[in-house]
């Protein structure tokens, strides 16, 4: 596995737009692991790396080219501190990153800022895998209120596809949220959570992003049963078709 020192920064070179749209890069390549367990998930472009418990740390694998992947399973969860500059965005924000499943038993958490154990102060954003393999990005209004989007498509089983979760609030109502697979804007449909409502911005939090868990704790809720990696992107502004694909070509992870 790599070190901070040998990370090839992502193509921002060739899209200079993308460095004002990243706003955290979790690098497997630059991050600690022990005994076959990754330690934590160094964000390049800040001090705020994920943080994971000893008795829930996802395990050290590699993509089929050799680039450095998570495997969740069980309990498993990565908590990273939320920063409003950072991953904590209420009018624009996303997440960018590739993903490997198998046969999805039950519903699977990706990413939530939620009210887990040890996750956010109220519920705000989160993606997970139904049992189905369509997603199913979560937004909320206040509370348990909110909408919940659910992709028409779904995962192709032991194939890895690039994934992004898109929030722009100047959209309006159910077109504030997108979800991408493989550049691909993904049709589907809309529903309530609780009383539902329309989205506008997203709710101020504090506390904590969790990865791959709704709670930091010793009972699973919707555990993660897959491989992410190399890396997590968030995102404060919409990409680009073009900006989309030079991080999904980038460092890759295949099969």
């Amino acid at each position: 596995m790599g070190t901070r020192g040998s990370f090839r920064p992502a193509p921002f070179g060739a899209n200079q737009g993308l460095a004002g749209k990243v706003s955290a890069i979790l690098d497997l390549s630059a991050s600690a692991q022990s005994g076959g367990e990754w330690t934590n998930w160094v964000d390049l472009l800040n001090d705020n790396p994920g943080v994971i418990n000893a008795a829930r740390r996802p395990a050290v694998t590699a993509s089929g080219n050799g680039l450095p992947t998570a495997t969740f399973a069980t309990n498993d969860c990565v908590s990273v501190p939320l920063v409003a500059a950072i991953n904590n965005q209420v009018t624009k924000c996303g997440w960018a990153f590739h993903l490997k499943v198998g046969n999805i038993a039950a519903t699977s958490t990706l990413i939530t800022i939620g009210t887990g154990t040890l996750g956010a102060s109220a519920q705000k954003l989160r993606l997970l895998i139904l049992a189905s393999e369509a997603l199913r990005a979560d937004c909320f209004i206040s509370g348990a209120n909110g909408r919940l989007f659910t992709t028409t498509a779904v995962l192709t089983q032991n194939a890895t596809t690039w994934v992004r979760l898109e929030y722009d609030s100047s959209r309006g109502g159910d077109a504030n949220i997108k979800v991408f697979f493989d550049t691909v804007d993904q049709a589907g449909s809309f529903s309530d959570s609780g009383a539902g409502g329309t989205l506008t911005t997203l709710p101020v939090v504090t506390g904590n992003m969790l990865i791959g868990n709704i709670n930091d704790d010793p009972t699973p809720s919707a555990p993660l049963a897959g491989i992410v990696g190399p890396r997590i992107y968030c995102l404060r502004e919409n990409l680009t078709l073009a900006e989309d694909t030079a991080l999904m070509n980038f460092d890759r992870a295949v099969p």
